[in-house]
């Protein structure tokens, strides 16, 4: 279909690597957040998008794979904020950019929109950039024509389930946060003894890679031709780095102190036997 074959050509000016359009969800379905205001009053169709982001391994990596690069929400916005600009003047109507604040469930609209697969993980797997991407969207009003709902599922190997740190992945594919290293690294305030504990043995200052490592879909999973994803890498957050990258990297959303106590966890006792 001529739209289909514009959209594409949009996004992929824009750097997407895989995309799709599927219906708007139903409104139970829609995950509460302040982007609900944004949200257009008819809206109709989500074209969702994923954005290839892994980069060649570095040396005395200490933050998760995604951190590395500069801050996807600040890249992606800019992106769909062109990309929506450049559909609507095509088809008219409204296209309001969605990045990690989103009121979408992601993954299941990437899946019904053809992009992908859902891992035990949670993630969305994609053929040739495997659970490394990122997700972002635009939600119009418009009535455009969908893509076909992606077939299948993940191989079902287990191996992220053996893998997980804090034995957070289910055999259904159900997640409980509280006991996912990455989000315990991300956690405010004081941690039990058993959370510093997992962040000891993860070794990441900044959120945990492990179930994305061991997944066979991953092992050839390309590298990220985006030119903001391809410069400017930061793999190694030093003490007196935290504070003045907190307020250009994606990390930086809790604040410092979160990454200064985890710092504290994983250094600190090195620095007291040194000194």
């Amino acid at each position: 279909m001529a739209e289909l074959t514009t959209i594409g050509e949009i996004l992929s000016g824009q750097g997407a690597a895989v995309w799709g359009v599927c219906p708007f969800p139903p409104r139970e379905a829609l995950i509460p957040c302040r982007g609900l205001e944004r949200l257009p009053k008819e809206s109709k169709r989500v074209v969702i998008a994923a954005f290839p982001y892994r980069t060649p391994e570095q040396t005395g990596r200490n933050i998760s794979r995604y951190a590395v690069v500069p801050d996807y929400h600040r890249v992606l916005r800019e992106k769909l904020s062109a990309a929506g600009e450049k559909l609507s003047a095509c088809f008219g109507g409204t296209f309001v950019p969605f990045v990690d604040s989103s009121p979408i469930p992601e993954v299941a609209c990437a899946v019904q929109a053809g992009l992908g697969v859902k891992g035990k993980n949670g993630l969305l797997i994609t053929k040739d950039y495997g659970s490394y991407v990122f997700l972002g969207e635009l939600v119009t009003d418009r009535e455009l024509p969908c893509t076909p709902p992606s077939q299948g599922g993940c191989l079902e190997c287990g191996r992220c389930l053996a893998a997980c740190p804090g034995q957070a992945i289910s055999a259904g594919g159900k997640i409980d946060e509280g006991h996912c290293l990455s989000f315990i690294t991300q956690k405010k305030g004081e941690l039990f003894p058993w959370e510093e504990e997992l962040i000891r043995q993860g070794g990441l200052l900044w959120g945990c890679d492990r179930c994305q490592e061991v997944c066979p879909h991953n092992l050839r999973a390309g590298y990220t031709s985006i030119p903001e994803f391809t410069k400017d890498l930061i793999p190694r957050v030093e003490r007196e780095d935290i504070r003045p990258l907190c307020k250009e990297r994606a990390f930086g959303f809790r604040g410092p102190k979160v990454l200064e106590r985890n710092w504290e966890i994983l250094f600190g006792g090195e620095k007291k036997d040194g000194g």
